[in-house]
């Protein structure tokens, strides 16, 4: 599903199919014991004979040709305003379910159950500022965790027999609302469908579960030298299942076009929530068109087969051009050279990609490579002005492409910035692109927002050249990608878009004006400010389409309020395109009727019906404080409230950042732990994935330095002090509903009190407390920095020596007084190792409780002068950061019921579960 689909179109309708749902004949299904309860019946579907389609469409009142633009309206049935799901019929539905041995998660459970079923009644919706009010708050009553095509099948008949709503989720990636549940009822969540069936490595296609992410089935495929044909930019987390019945296209959609194309989907298992058992088909051929990005409103998907193409070692190719239309001609070059093999071909007018894409250190060459930007490149030379001048494409090639691609560039006046193999660039291509792109961008600037549109083939150039001088730079900036139309390349259009008005209806007006006008001037929009499908992608629902949905979910049950077709039971056309409606989406607008001068829209359009959508469907804006949404900030203080009582922790990770302020010697200041562990710490946390809920607490910058109390300026806690605020604050971190918290130590006198008040946290909490000190990684044996310093400095140059001189050289050099640096022996070293005795030592090995000052006069220990630079100093911070940021994404995937055991095998008698004091 999207934040990689570009115009929200996919296949929707045939006639065909909605005979496959009538038909009676098929052969019987079997199960195992286990789902023997569940008499399903799966069916071959039969194609419709043209009379059959036509007796379909004869009830059509007011015909419609396909290839008019319907007339966009308000919505007026009362139908749409649905009422919720009773708090009875639910309650019967759990128990109805947890009696068929499936998960259910209901409301009632617990906080924890509450949250995740909130969780999961959301996707990313609040890309579009329209749609955020009206979605949020809508969550469902329970949550159904499927893991079986019988799980599904159970809760669809149990849905049927109480009457309560159905929305079906994949991995909640979709951005229009798909997996929003609008009238409460249950969620299905897909993701335990997660099974790789089969691949035919001969033929090239494969078959998998519903819930099997798209990273896995790339990577399964490649092991077969196969790979996918198009994937959205939310490979890493999207579901096939949430692809299919949610998304449109994606990357690769330059060589394969789009899931509407007819043979993008080759197979299908649908479950239906029809009377007395629901039905298994088995779909195929252009069948698949009524439930290809139909939100799940036409069956619950259970199993996709795809067709694969052959794997290539594919190299990523970045150009900068002066100008938008260079950068644009140069893409369609690109995408018609019939030699040049690609995958995806993107254009960033400036200056979204220096200024969203960190296009200086992701996109161009970078070092010794760098582009020479100065030099005679440009018709103007106007990209010697900056990253803000520069207009960027990427493309994704074969190696053999890559001269040629380099050549059109040259042609086009443009600047070839980097060319590298796709597995080494620092960040996937398909990650810059699509709806990322607006990911990418709201991170840096929240008023933001995006459009979806296609400038079709044959007038592609111009049609960008009249958007750009009818909306300047400061209101669009357009997005490109290059998508394979019916065999002949045009632009699928997602440009970022900034609404003028003074407050936000005002802007969310002027919004609407925008695609209105696209719409007006021959540019179809596919409007993801809805989440009504005739609203958006579909464009149109058929009788064929109606039909099946009648025969599938008589009751209305499935993700309900999303087809306007079955609220008003009327179809928007009543003519049937054989390669489905969603494929007609594609070809509404003919563009040759427009005419070449101003054609700027005053009437009303399909941008209004998504205006409506709340008023439609019963939906209220919420007060935007108490807004649910997803906080993007890794940083604890930067959330409100609202965002902690709203969001999922069931798998965040707090991290607790602990330092200190104490002498380090004459050449470096105080807080050099507390600098260290923040600088690191940021690091690390810009390094995350996405997924991993990580927040990063105040840092207590304050530590237990008793050692160093006889030196000017150090601050200190006593242990019994520090103790205590920590336990305080883990109890907080429990308190909010983190059960993992990450003590991140940069200080060595922190570390044997900050192990005590782990095992207390892990007591008293049931948490899983994690003790990383950050510098540890350094001194592994086998690391990188491990032959960067002598055996002795790492055993006894524990303070303010090479280590940590080299680490500030690098991080903060202005604070450091190399001239007052010296090599500050340490007396432990004087001592033979095989004494019994110690002054110091690492680990628990026998040592003394020692000061600084016994170890040095003055205060520190190590070769700080003579073993320390900044190179060093970077090579220990890229090995700190990674170890960090390695933990931190194991630590959020860990499962705290699974690590801890909840009681010993001998207890003592009494109560086991008192405090360890």
């Amino acid at each position: 599903a999207p934040p990689a689909a570009a115009a929200s179109a996919s296949a929707a309708s045939s006639a065909s199919a909605a005979s496959a749902a009538s038909s009676d004949g098929g052969r019987g299904g079997s199960g195992d014991s286990a789902s023997s309860r569940h008499v399903r019946s799966s069916r071959r579907s039969i194609s419709a004979t043209p009379a059959a389609a036509s007796a379909v469409r004869s009830a059509a009142h007011g015909r419609r040709s396909l290839h008019t633009r319907p007339a966009p309206r308000r919505a007026q049935s009362r139908a749409l305003h649905g009422e919720r799901a009773s708090a009875a019929a639910v309650a019967a539905y759990v128990e109805d379910l947890r009696g068929s041995g499936v998960k259910v998660l209901a409301g009632g459970d617990g906080p924890n159950e509450t949250r995740e079923i909130a969780r999961r009644s959301r996707d990313f919706f609040w890309y579009s500022p329209l749609l955020k009010p009206q979605l949020t708050g809508r969550v469902a009553d329970a949550l159904v965790l499927a893991t079986s095509e019988a799980d599904v099948v159970a809760s669809l008949a149990a849905a049927v027999r109480h009457r309560v709503f159905v929305t079906t989720r994949g991995a909640g990636t979709g951005n229009y609302g798909q997996a929003v549940p609008l009238r409460g009822g249950v969620v299905l969540d897909m993701s335990g469908l997660d099974k790789i069936e089969s691949i035919d490595a001969e033929a090239g296609t494969i078959r998998c579960g519903a819930g099997v992410k798209l990273c896995d089935l790339e990577d399964h495929a490649r092991q077969h030298g196969w790979e996918l044909r198009q994937h959205p930019s939310t490979r890493r987390t999207a579901s096939v299942g949430g692809f299919v019945a949610g998304g449109s296209t994606g990357h690769g959609a330059l060589l394969h076009g789009g899931l509407s194309e007819d043979g993008a989907v080759l197979g299908l298992r649908v479950v239906t929530a029809e009377d007395q058992t629901p039905r298994v088909l088995e779909l195929s051929g252009r069948d698949v068109f009524p439930v290809v990005h139909a939100y799940g409103t036409n069956g619950v998907i259970t199993s996709v087969e795809l067709p694969l193409a052959r794997a290539q070692a594919w190299s990523d190719v970045t150009a900068a051009f002066p100008s938008l239309d260079a950068a644009a001609a140069f893409a369609l070059d690109v995408a018609n050279a019939p030699a040049v093999v690609k995958r995806g071909i993107s254009v960033f007018q400036a200056p979204i990609a220096h200024k969203y894409l960190e296009a200086d250190a992701l996109m161009h060459a970078t070092g010794a490579d760098a582009p020479q930007w100065d030099s005679a490149h440009g018709r103007d030379g106007a990209m010697a002005a900056g990253g803000d001048a520069r207009h960027v494409a990427m493309v994704q090639c074969s190696p053999p492409g890559v001269g040629p691609v380099e050549r059109l560039c040259a042609e086009h006046g443009g600047l070839t910035t980097r060319v590298v193999k796709a597995t080494e660039a620092p960040r996937p291509m398909y990650e810059f692109g699509w709806n990322h792109t607006t990911l990418h961008a709201l991170r840096a600037d929240k008023s933001v927002t995006y459009l979806q549109c296609v400038l079709e083939p044959s007038s592609a150039l111009g049609l960008l050249r009249r958007v750009s001088g009818e909306f300047g730079p400061s209101e669009l900036l357009q997005h490109l990608e290059v998508v394979n139309f019916g065999g002949r390349a045009g632009f699928a259009s997602l440009a970022l878009l900034w609404p003028k008005g003074e407050t936000g209806e005002a802007a969310n007006q002027r919004l609407r004006e925008i695609l209105s006008w696209h719409e007006a001037n021959g540019i179809p929009v596919f409007d993801p400010h809805t989440h009504v499908l005739e609203d958006g992608g579909m464009k149109v629902t058929d009788w064929a389409q109606l039909g099946f949905k009648r025969r599938v979910d008589p009751h209305g049950l499935l993700n309900p309020g999303k087809m306007r077709a079955w609220e008003e039971q009327s179809a928007t056309a009543d003519t049937s395109d054989p390669r489905g409606a969603f494929a007609a989406s594609y070809r509404i607008a003919d563009t040759s009727a427009v005419g070449s001068g101003p054609n700027v829209a005053t009437s009303a359009t399909a941008a209004d019906a998504s205006s409506t959508a709340a008023d439609s469907f019963g939906t209220h804006a919420s007060n935007p404080g108490s807004g649910r949404r997803r906080p993007r900030s890794r940083l604890w203080g930067e959330w409100s409230t609202a965002d902690f009582a709203e969001a999922d922790l069931s798998q965040a990770v707090a991290v607790l950042p602990l330092g200190a302020v104490e002498a380090h010697g004459p050449h470096l200041p105080l807080g050099v732990d507390a600098m260290h562990n923040a600088d690191l710490l940021h690091r690390a946390l810009a390094a995350l994935p996405e997924e991993a809920l990580v927040l990063a607490m105040p840092p207590l910058d304050v530590g237990v330095s008793c050692e160093h109390a006889g030196f000017a300026g150090t601050l200190e806690l006593s242990a019994e002090t520090a103790a205590a605020a920590w336990c305080e604050l883990g109890a907080c971190v429990a308190r909010v509903g983190i059960r993992k918290l990450v003590l991140y130590n940069s200080h060595g006198g922190n570390h044997a009190l900050a192990e005590v008040v782990a095992r207390r946290l892990r007591k008293r909490h049931g948490m899983l407390t994690v003790l990383a000190m950050n510098l540890g990684a350094s001194m592994a044996p086998g690391s990188a920095c491990a032959n960067l310093f002598p055996e002795d400095e790492m055993r006894y140059g524990l303070h303010g020596g090479a280590l940590e001189t080299s680490l500030m050289l690098h991080l903060r050099p202005q604070l450091v007084s190399t001239s007052a640096a010296k090599d500050f022996a340490s007396r432990a070293a004087e001592q033979p190792k095989d004494a019994a005795l110690q002054l110091h030592a690492p680990g628990f090995a026998t040592k003394t409780g020692w000061l600084s000052q016994d170890l040095n006069a003055h205060g520190v220990v190590g070769a700080a002068a003579t073993l320390s630079s900044a190179e060093k100093g970077a090579t220990l911070a890229r090995e700190c950061v990674e170890s960090l940021r390695k933990l931190l994404v194991e630590v959020h995937a860990a499962d705290v019921d699974e690590l801890l055991s909840e009681r010993p095998l001998f207890p003592p008698q009494g109560d086991a579960g008192g405090e360890l004091r």
